[in-house]
Formats: C-alpha cells, structure tokens, sequence
C-alpha cells in the first residue's frame, strides 16, 4: 500500500521539523550514507560515481564527498559545482554520449579527463583532444523490466562496437572502457548481468584484433528506490552482477553510476492541503501548497506513484484526486478510488521524493519550489564529540 491514513496529531511531528514551513523536503544525510555504503557492500570492488545529475543539492554532494565517492557528472557546470568541496577531477567520468563542443572544450580546461561518446560523429568531436582524454563507448541494453528506457536515446549497438573502436584507433583516439545504462528502476539486474558479460566478450574481441584495450566497465545505474514501500535489498538485486565478476580480467576497473538509489531517500517532502473542492462525479479535489512543478516532476516524467502518507481527521470516503498549487491543468496527480474527507491544512507526507525532484523544479506561475531542511546529521555530531 503506497498511501497510508494517520491521525492528523501526528502531523505536527513533521511541521515541527520543517519549522511549520510548507512546503518543504527534509534532507537527512544519514539515509544517504547509510545507502551509499549499503550498495558498496553488495558491489566490492566497483567504484561507485554518483550521477550528480539526480540531485545536485550542496548538503547531499557534501555528504558523499566525506564518504570518498567519485562522481558522474553531464557537463561542465556540474563540475564547476563539485570543485569547491575539493573533489579531484580524476574523480570525475563526464557521461553525456552527446556534448557540445563548449561544454567539452570547457569540461576539458577544468581538468576531466574521462569522457563517453557512442557514434562516430562524436569521435570527430574529441579528436581535436585525443591526446589528452580518453573515451569510454556507450552501448545499447534494454532491461524490460525497467519502467524508464535510456537505450533508445543513447546507446550504441553492440555489433557495431568493433567498427566503432577501430575508426577511433584510425583516429588516434583511446578507446579503454565500455559502458551501458539499461534504464531505470528495474526489477533485477539481470540484464546488467546480460550486458557486463556482453561487453566481457567485446573487450576481448577488441584485444585480439589489436583495435582497443579495454581497462574499464561502467555499468551504469538503474539501481532501485523505495518506491513501494518496501526496503530495497541492495545484495539480493546485484546479486546476478557478483556472479559475473569473478570472469571479469584482472586488468578491467568496474564502476557504476547510482543516482535515484542514493539521491531518492534522502528527501521527503512536507506539504499541506492548501484547497478543496468537490467536482465532477461527486470526487473530491485536494490542492497541495506543492506539484509537478515542485518536487513532484516524477510523476509526469518517470510516471511514480511515491509512497505518502496523509494526516487526517477524515470523515466519510469517497474517490479524490490531489492536485498542485499552479494553473495548469497537468498539475494533478494520485487518484484515489476511496480517500477520507481532507481538509484544509492536512499534512500530506511524500517519501522517497529526492530523486530528480530539484534538479527539475522551477517557478511557473511565480509558484517557488519547496525549501529545503538540513536535518542533522549524526556522524557529524560523533565527530563533535570524539
């Protein structure tokens, strides 16, 4: 059950933390922490780079960079943010298979070193570069069990991968790693277990044709969230990647990319219903002081359905639709077949809502997104007093 009924009472928990502003997230650093070290346990040996792209809030950065992490970053603005919490661009892969030629002149003057492409055109684009990168070659899977399809915009085919790497040796350039996404949020990694050994046999392939030798696999992310209100089990999902691992050569890095795992939890969202009215077919319409054009883009881009819970009173149940703050028609969301009656001022709880919620937010109809709260964080206070 993705929504859950409570005494409104116990709302005031969670106006008391956000200081009774609403709408607001609550950021808790110890989620994060806790997550991250949580899928390093159950993938040893593979160095984790945090998709900077899913959330790029200060607080969260900063808690990864204490942990040691690496990050993956899509253009040079997000390398400029990580510069000034210190972390080294070695510790840096830039991503985005299609760049403009600024974004890699300027990622490249900051110091990034590491860079993906996945067609020829792209190599034209680097080769003014060859001998200061190298370039890792994105291929193509499709995970069909995961709601949020990348291989369709980025991707090589596979059996192109060959012809691909032997134009970039032609060229000059240095092709030494290979890497996928095979979408988001999918139920088991098994096709990450499908592709790793994929690119096991390119590699080699590409080695004993003399085209490319290949020191890096990026598996990419697709790691899940708690999107259905059971705890992710981050050893039993990359389960199928471990029984890969051991056929990998010693001389091949793995890495990966997780961003929604670690960046989702990190954040719930207060909000409050701001308006009610009863409309068609005798449903009832909620207004919330936040909506997609807050921190609930998900619900339109990744069609999610977060896990919420709702401080009520109630009264008698009926069907009810939730709706944002702005004009705009789009800006509804969570039907609900029977809710209790709501009133004004009932605290609405989103969990597991940090994940590319304010990377997306913006300010239509002047509606500002909500304000974040830094909750403490605990590992800070054991340095305070150590």
């Amino acid at each position: 059950m993705l929504t859950t009924i409570r005494p409104r009472s116990e709302g005031d928990f969670w106006l008391a933390q956000t200081g009774g502003n609403s709408p607001a997230l609550l950021f808790n650093p110890n989620r994060v922490r806790d997550t991250w070290r949580a899928l390093q346990q159950a993938l040893p040996n593979v160095t984790l780079y945090y998709a900077v792209k899913s959330n790029p809030y200060q607080s969260l950065v900063a808690t990864l960079v204490n942990e040691g992490a690496s990050f993956d970053v899509a253009s040079a603005p997000e390398i400029q943010a990580l510069l000034p919490f210190g972390v080294p661009t070695s510790r840096m892969i830039h991503t985005h298979p299609i760049k403009t030629e600024h974004d890699l002149e300027t990622s490249i003057q900051l110091g990034v070193r590491s860079f993906v492409i996945d067609n020829l055109d792209e190599l034209w684009k680097v080769a003014p570069y060859r001998h200061d990168i190298t370039v890792m070659l994105r291929l193509a899977f499709v995970a069909p069990d995961a709601p949020i399809d990348l291989s369709r915009k980025f991707g090589a085919q596979p059996e192109d991968a060959l012809h691909i790497m032997a134009v970039a040796k032609q060229m000059g350039i240095v092709i030494d790693g290979l890497c996928f996404h095979v979408g988001s949020q999918a139920k088991s990694a098994e096709t990450h277990r499908i592709a790793l050994l994929r690119c096991l046999e390119i590699a080699g392939d590409a080695a004993s044709e003399g085209i490319a030798m290949i020191e890096r696999i990026d598996i990419g992310g697709g790691f899940p969230a708690n999107y259905s209100n059971q705890a992710v089990d981050f050893d039993g999902f990359c389960k199928p990647i471990r029984e890969v691992m051991g056929q990998v050569p010693a001389h091949i890095q793995l890495m990966a990319e997780p961003g929604r795992a670690i960046s989702a939890p990190s954040m719930t969202l207060v909000s409050r219903v701001i308006g009610r009215s009863k409309r068609q077919d005798d449903t009832w319409w909620y207004y919330l002081d936040d909506g997609v054009y807050g921190a609930q883009s998900g619900r339109i881009f990744d069609h999610i359905n977060y896990p919420m819970t709702i401080y009520t009173e109630g009264g008698d149940r009926s069907a009810a639709v939730f709706a944002g703050p702005t004009c705009d028609s789009v800006d509804r969301f969570g039907d609900h077949d029977s809710l209790p009656e709501l009133s004004l001022g009932d605290v609405i709880v989103i969990h597991e809502i940090g994940a590319y919620s304010i990377a997306t937010a913006c300010h239509f109809n002047g509606v500002a997104p909500p304000v974040i709260i830094d909750l403490e964080d605990t590992a800070d206070v054991q340095r305070r007093q150590a």
